[in-house]
């Protein structure tokens, strides 16, 4: 259905049109009909309204029709008066409704000026703002090569940076290694010293009893020739430095030198087993283990038959000592330890476990054998001795093994093989330093 502009735009050309062919037919017939015009604007309407035709010469007519001729006369000037009133009235009607349309149509001539003005205006708007635009991505595009610039030279330093960062660890792990190893060389220069001292002190002690017990008689000769069987007895007799002694096991043919700890929770520690530097292999075959090996003043295994002979006499009680390369240490103590004999592969026995190295124990407390690199006597389908390296209580492979390989700090990490104690540092954490001590139960 056509909009109600579009149907006056249409009245208003039809108007335009009929006016037009009126003038045409007005300057034939201007004498003929009268004009009626408007002026609006610069327009002008002019309308033109017919004339009533004359009427024709009535006939004269002779007897009763000429009666009539007045009446009839005057009923045809009556009725062309009224049909020009009827042609005034719709002149007049549609010359409001013209000046309607007229003034509707200013009206939207208005209205279209102020939109194309607002148009325009809009287009200045979206002309200034995407030369703004344009002006953005132009200064984006140079950040974002001055962020790709900056990203470039960053990755360049932080390259150099670990570069720099590899090096130092290197130079911080060959550091530590030097300096451990001069910690160690100090501290076995130390032990040597004190135990010379402990040694000279125990040889002047020796020399004032045996000149009082050659002042008390021959009766009292007999204690010189006195065995002692552990470093417990050697504290009973009176010595009070921790150092090395010799001690008597029944049943061992010869005597043995031992590191006896004489201040450790109450002293009379019999030292079985030390690891501090690395310096004894203690990858070893059964004999080895069996019959000990090392040095008393450093690292040293005093030996399965001689530990088997010292605990079959009396009940015995353990303590295991750890240390960590951050210098933390623990312990772990057994009120009751017992080592079976050759025939029953030096089997392990305790009971009764406390200390700070976990919350239970990583040897496992009974019927564990002993095994070497060429005795494989664990429970397992594999060779423990042979993959963990060493001679130990194995097991299945087990949480713990005291003789392991040395490594030293910086390699100390993720070594199945290495020197372990599962509830201290985990199952792959080698060590720094050890010491497994016995003496009798109730010292």
């Amino acid at each position: 259905m056509p909009s109600r502009p579009a149907m006056l735009l249409g009245g208003l050309l039809l108007i335009v049109a009929s006016t037009t062919a009126a003038q045409r037919k007005g300057q034939e017939t201007a004498r003929r009909h009268r004009a009626h015009r408007v002026q609006q604007g610069q327009c002008s309407y002019t309308f033109v309204l017919p004339e009533p035709e004359p009427c024709p010469p009535t006939p004269k007519v002779f007897g009763s029709l000429q009666r009539d001729s007045p009446a009839a006369t005057l009923n045809l000037g009556d009725w062309s008066r009224q049909r020009m009133q009827q042609l005034e009235k719709m002149l007049e009607n549609n010359t409001q409704w013209l000046q309607k349309f007229l003034n509707q149509t200013s009206r939207m001539e208005i209205q279209l000026l102020e939109t194309s003005l607002s148009t325009n205006k809009l287009e200045k708007q979206l002309l200034l703002q995407d030369n703004e635009l344009h002006r953005l991505q132009g200064h984006n595009s140079a950040l974002e090569t001055r962020v790709q610039a900056l990203e470039t030279q960053q990755q360049a330093e932080l390259d150099s940076l670990r570069g720099e960062k590899e090096k130092l660890r290197l130079l911080l792990g060959r550091q530590s290694g030097a300096l451990a190893g001069l910690e160690s060389t100090l501290r076995a220069a130390s032990i040597n010293s004190s135990v010379l001292q402990r040694q000279q002190h125990q040889l002047l002690q020796s020399v004032q009893r045996l000149m009082r017990i050659i002042a008390r008689g021959p009766a009292s000769m007999k204690a010189v020739e006195q065995v002692f069987q552990d470093c417990a007895e050697i504290q009973r007799f009176g010595a009070s430095a921790s150092g090395i002694y010799t001690i008597h096991v029944a049943s061992v043919a010869e005597p043995r030198k031992v590191f006896c700890d004489m201040e450790t929770s109450g002293g009379g520690w019999t030292v079985i087993q030390r690891r501090e530097n690395g310096n004894v292999n203690f990858q070893r075959n059964w004999t080895d283990y069996k019959q000990g090996f090392g040095n008393p003043a450093g690292e040293y295994w005093l030996g399965n038959e001689v530990v088997y002979q010292l605990t079959r006499r009396g009940n015995y009680s353990l303590r295991v000592e750890l240390q960590d390369w951050e210098g933390n240490e623990a312990y772990s103590q057994y009120e009751h330890f017992q080592l079976g004999s050759e025939g029953q592969l030096y089997r392990l026995s305790l009971r009764g476990y406390t200390g700070s190295a976990g919350h239970q124990s990583s040897l496992i407390l009974q019927s564990t054998n002993f095994s070497t690199l060429d005795a494989d006597n664990d429970n397992c389908l594999c060779k423990c001795a042979q993959l963990m390296s060493g001679g130990w209580w194995f097991d299945a492979c087990g949480l713990s093994n005291l003789n392991g390989i040395y490594y030293p700090v910086g390699h100390h990490l993720r070594k199945m093989n290495g020197i372990r104690w599962h509830y201290f540092k985990g199952p792959s954490y080698s060590l720094r330093a050890t010491r497994m001590m016995v003496r009798p139960l109730g010292v």
